[in-house]
């Protein structure tokens, strides 16, 4: 499984939040964040709705860890 490049403070979410992060792999593994959701309900909503092939999005905690993975990288 392949994951996004980024620092810790850039795949960190703030305190008691969780980061949704992506890779588009069409522009050359670019990361982007979806946003930051107070709810981990909230941030799998938003990873699943997404996520894609060629797209894959993470859910991240306040700790800078990795919750889930959505989509593929092909």
């Amino acid at each position: 499984m392949r994951y996004p490049i980024g620092s810790k403070a850039e795949l960190q979410a703030p305190p008691g939040n969780f980061r949704v992060t992506g890779v588009d792999v069409s522009q050359r593994a670019d990361n982007f964040v979806v946003g930051d959701f107070a709810t981990l309900e909230e941030a799998k909503e938003a990873a699943n709705q997404r996520a894609q092939v060629g797209s894959p999005v993470y859910i991240y905690d306040d700790k800078g860890e990795l919750v889930e993975r959505y989509g593929s990288w092909h």
